[in-house]
């Protein structure tokens, strides 16, 4: 049904919870998601079906971020950013002519610093707005979503520990992590760092180039972000290897009682190592892995 819904328009978003605090591991949840991706994959345009579903775990009600976002008790606002220039811009200017790796310590600082500059304002218009309009306000989501060009990969190489993906990779992570949840703002989501292949250039480039994949990607969730998010995986992987994927990303996000979700993409007609040809606007091009 899920997959009907989806294949029938575009206008709607849908998960599936395959780990919760109260139930668990749902162990039995992960072939039928995997089949969903999978028929996603085949039936709607290059795909991209996948881009509306998400396998969630120990996700809260209340993340402002679709395809992951639901709702649950009375009308509520909750608020996400496109702002991984806020934090880009901010580790640029600590960088300066510095050679050196930057201190973790201070990168967590300054990355707090400019989040609280960008993000009080929207929260104390969003605190006034909400209750003028008989709305609960459940707090944003600082999590820096890139987009394109707009990399939270780039802002992660400026802190000066290589590229994504060699050592010292995972403790940049945590420190801006680090940063997103010390704010003091009202939060929700998952307020960490999001690692989306298909949507950050930077990143799309050091998966191509081999320096991350997605037990890399799954590692730097422990300590920041989101999961496994829009990974362009073969178009003949099966439903079963797809399905002990999403298992993964549940039972870490159970074991660390943090939110974590999957958006795989079996890329139709695609094969380990070709190149996908995506047009959305919304998606940017690599190599399938």
């Amino acid at each position: 049904l899920v997959a009907d819904l989806l294949v029938s328009t575009s206008a709607l978003n849908a998960t599936v919870h395959v780990a919760t605090l109260y139930h668990g591991l749902r162990t039995d949840a992960a072939l039928p998601a995997a089949r969903v991706m999978k028929r996603l994959a085949a039936e709607t345009q290059e795909g991209f079906g996948n881009f509306r579903f998400a396998m969630l775990a120990c996700v809260e009600p209340g993340c402002p971020f679709f395809p992951s976002a639901y709702h649950s008790g009375p009308d509520s606002l909750a608020i996400g950013l496109q702002g991984a220039g806020i934090v880009a811009e901010a580790l640029r200017t600590l960088r300066g002519d510095e050679t050196s790796p930057l201190d973790l310590v201070q990168i967590s600082e300054v990355v707090k610093t400019a989040v609280i500059e960008q993000a009080k304002p929207v929260v104390d218009r969003a605190q006034e707005i909400a209750p003028a309009h008989g709305l609960i306000f459940g707090g944003i989501d600082l999590s820096p979503a890139p987009l394109g060009e707009e990399s939270i990969v780039d802002a992660m190489e400026l802190c000066g520990y290589g590229s994504v993906g060699t050592p010292g990779t995972l403790a940049v992570a945590a420190a801006i992590t680090s940063a997103l949840k010390n704010t003091g703002l009202p939060g929700c989501g998952y307020c960490g760092l999001m690692l989306p292949v298909l949507e950050d250039a930077a990143l799309g480039r050091r998966w191509e180039a081999g320096y991350v994949n997605a037990h890399q990607l799954l590692l730097y969730s422990a300590v920041c972000g989101t999961g496994l998010d829009t990974l362009p995986l073969s178009g003949d992987v099966s439903a079963e290897e797809v399905a002990h994927l999403l298992l993964d990303v549940a039972t870490l996000a159970l074991r660390l009682n943090k939110p974590l979700s999957a958006r795989l993409f079996p890329v139709p007609g695609k094969r380990s190592g070709d190149r996908t040809s995506f047009t959305s606007p919304y998606l940017t091009n690599t190599l399938v892995g």
